[in-house]
Formats: structure tokens, C-alpha cells, sequence
């Protein structure tokens, strides 16, 4: 992301560090794969929890994706965005009365279910709106996934099983009443999948269960993630399109026609942006040279999402060494770079890019210490516009 430097070093005459940059275009590029990668019959739900900025969802809006949502504060926000509620998807993690509530009465349609106590409060909701609507069901079709983290199987809490304990498919299904319209399955297997053959693996259990019960499936969901390239290699996404496109017209074959739906947020948005910053002090400890910036380990990355930057410097320096590099956050585990990297030799004033950061971590920003939050500008047109922060959209959707 060199060709960035310029772009940044007349930004940082306007704008003082730290601030993320987006750049929606390439975004578009990872969109253009996807589209080649998979069937041209399929429908891409952009995952809105990986970025809320503006210009990536009306550049996806413009682009015919519908949006996935887990949340009023996201569903808030795409409305407020433009967004149809016909071309939003609801799957919610509480799954209380209220929210299913405030979305029938805002238009969406299509609700994504994972518990039996979620069914009950879409039910009483829907029937006291008196309004029809959509569901799928959310099942956890295999335990074992490699992944950065897994979303199915024992340690997940997401979902029902296609087994016979708990909270089943079985039972779910005898309890769906006539004005909620059963339309198929959804799952998610979890970020940063490292395989395709996982994918294929839940297809395979997903619709032979619906085969052997006789259950009409009219819609697939098989959501995200869908590794994006940090530093560690992982299968292309053409690798995933091409497995998958395999399974599903199999099925095809075997099944008829039924509508696929895919989930993408990490893959679509992590190339989209950069993050800069200024060093802001040098240290010795150890024999070790320590770097520290004017942003937080949380402003950089997300440990538990694996996120995994790429560094660039703006230095005038020729030399190289050797650097560990450190937040502002006073506690312990503040680390960007806790093993020694080569970089250009810096000083004080210097700028630190951070790139493929468009993915997650805006959103994980900490109010601890009552830093200045970061700047979110973004690309449009060849101009430069400053955006809201997600602290600032969170203050506007819930003001007292």
C-alpha cells in the first residue's frame, strides 16, 4: 500500500494522527472476485458488523448486496443509510420481543433463528404486528471447523442442532406456526474458515437432513467467513466459489432449484483501509528498541478476530532496524509488535501505516483512558470526507 504515502503525508497536513482511511474501490475489487468465484444465481449479504462506514454501505447497496444484521443499533443504521428493509437480513443473538418488534415495523422480512425461546418471542411479535415473515433456521452442522475462530460445535453457542437434544431442528419445526413462512437453513462456521472442504462438509449434513426428513428448503444461507490474505497464506477465494458452486449444484441436481445466500464482511472490507499514526516515543529496554505510537493495540487489531496488519513507515531514513512496537494504553498487554521487526530506522514524528485494517477493529475501539478517538476519512471521488466514528454513531442512535 505504498502507492498510499503521498495520499497520507498531504492528509496528515490537514488532519493529525491517529485516523483510519477507506477506500471503498477496493472493497469493490474483493466484491468483483466474489461475483466470478460463485454461482451467478446467488444472493451476497454484506456482514454490516465488519465495518459501518457510510461509503462501503452505499457503494454495496449500489452494488445489489442485501446486509446482514445482528443488532436494532446496526439495523438502525442501515436504515438511516438508505437501506431497503426487504433487502435486510435479521439474525440476532438475543433474540428478545422487542428487537423482532422494532424490525417488523421497519420493513425486514427475513429473520434468521437460533433458539427455541428466539422462535416463541418472533412469533408472538409477528402475530401481534399481524405481519408474515420469513425464517430460517440456524443449525450447527458440523463440530469440528479450522478456523481462526470456530462458530460450530461444542464451544459454540450459536444455533440448533440437527440432532434430537436441546434445542433442535426437530422441535423448532413443529413449532413454527402458519404466519411464519419456513423458507431453509443458515450457518455460520466461523472467521478466517481454512478450508473449503468445511464448507462442502455443512452443505452435505445440512441437505441430506433435509432429504431424509422431507423438509422443502427453498433458501441456503452458508454465511462468511471467507479467509482474507494477512500475512499466513490461505486457500484463494476462487478455491472456495469453485468448491462450493460444486456442492451446491449437486444438490441442485438432486433437490431442484433453491436459492443460495452467502455472508461476507472480513473479506469484502479488510483491504479496504489503512490506519495511521505517529511515533511518539523511543525506548531501550533489554537491548530491545521500543516504539511507541499515539493509538492503543485496539485501534491496530483484534486478537480474537486475527486480524493481522501489514506495517509500512514514512521515514526518511535509509537504515534499517530492528523495533518492538507499543501503544498508549496504560496497562501491560498494550502490544502491536511484540517480536522484533525490521523497519526503516525511526524518530519521533514519524508515521506507522497499519494496512488491511477495514475489517473489525474500528469497531472494537476502547473509550479507556478518554483518548481522542481516531479520525474515520474516507476515499470519494478523489476527495478526502471525514465519516463518523462508530462511538459517534452509537451516541446518535441511542442519545440518553
Amino acid at each position: 500500500m505504498n502507492s498510499w504515502h503521498d495520499v497520507i503525508e498531504d492528509i496528515c497536513k490537514i488532519h493529525s494522527t491517529p485516523f483510519y482511511i477507506i477506500h471503498p474501490e477496493i472493497a469493490r475489487e474483493y466484491l468483483e472476485r466474489i461475483k466470478r468465484s460463485f454461482p451467478a444465481n446467488i444472493t451476497v449479504a454484506y456482514a454490516t458488523k465488519a465495518n459501518y462506514s457510510s461509503s462501503l454501505i452505499k457503494l454495496f447497496e449500489k452494488s445489489g448486496l442485501n446486509f446482514d444484521t445482528f443488532t436494532v443499533g446496526e439495523l438502525k443504521h442501515l436504515l438511516n443509510n438508505g437501506i431497503d428493509g426487504e433487502r435486510i437480513i435479521y439474525t440476532s443473538v438475543t433474540e428478545d420481543k422487542e428487537e423482532f418488534e422494532f424490525a417488523i415495523e421497519n420493513g425486514i422480512k427475513l429473520f434468521v433463528i437460533d433458539s427455541l425461546n428466539g422462535l416463541n418471542n418472533l412469533k408472538e411479535a409477528s402475530r401481534e404486528k399481524n405481519e408474515n415473515v420469513d425464517i430460517m433456521l440456524r443449525v450447527q452442522p458440523i463440530r469440528h471447523v479450522s478456523a481462526g475462530t470456530s462458530t460450530s460445535g461444542t464451544k459454540s453457542k450459536f444455533g440448533l442442532l440437527l440432532e434430537k437434544d436441546g434445542d433442535s431442528v426437530e422441535k423448532a419445526l413443529q413449532m413454527v406456526p402458519e404466519h411464519l413462512n419456513f423458507r431453509g437453513f443458515h450457518f455460520h462456521l466461523g472467521t478466517q474458515v481454512a478450508d473449503p472442504s468445511f464448507y462442502v462438509k455443512a452443505i452435505n449434513r445440512v441437505m441430506e437432513y433435509a432429504q431424509r426428513n422431507r423438509i422443502s428448503i427453498e433458501t441456503l444461507d452458508i454465511g462468511g467467513g471467507y479467509p482474507f490474505q494477512y500475512h499466513e497464506e490461505v486457500p484463494p477465494i476462487e478455491k472456495f466459489g469453485e468448491a462450493i458452486s460444486e456442492s451446491i449444484e449437486a444438490w441442485r441436481q438432486a433437490l431442484g432449484e433453491f436459492k443460495l445466500i452467502i455472508e461476507p464482511g472480513r473479506f469484502l472490507v479488510a483491504g479496504s483501509a489503512v490506519f495511521v499514526t505517529k511515533v511518539v516515543n523511543i525506548k531501550e529496554l533489554y537491548g530491545r528498541k521500543i516504539i511507541i505510537i499515539d493509538a492503543g493495540d485496539d485501534m491496530v487489531m483484534v486478537k480474537r478476530h486475527h486480524v493481522e496488519p501489514k506495517i509500512s513507515v514514512l521515514s526518511s531514513s535509509e537504515r534499517e532496524k530492528k523495533y518492538l512496537i507499543a501503544g498508549n494504553l496504560c496497562h501491560s498487554a498494550d502490544w502491536i509488535v511484540e517480536k522484533p521487526v525490521t523497519i526503516s530506522e525511526v524518530k519521533p514524528g514519524d508515521l506507522i501505516v497499519f494496512e488491511n485494517v477495514g475489517a473489525y477493529i474500528m469497531n472494537h475501539n476502547l473509550p479507556y483512558g478518554l483518548r481522542r478517538k481516531p479520525k474515520v476519512l474516507a476515499i470519494r471521488k478523489g476527495e478526502i470526507v471525514e465519516e463518523e466514528h462508530p462511538f459517534d454513531i452509537m451516541c446518535r442512535l441511542y442519545p440518553s
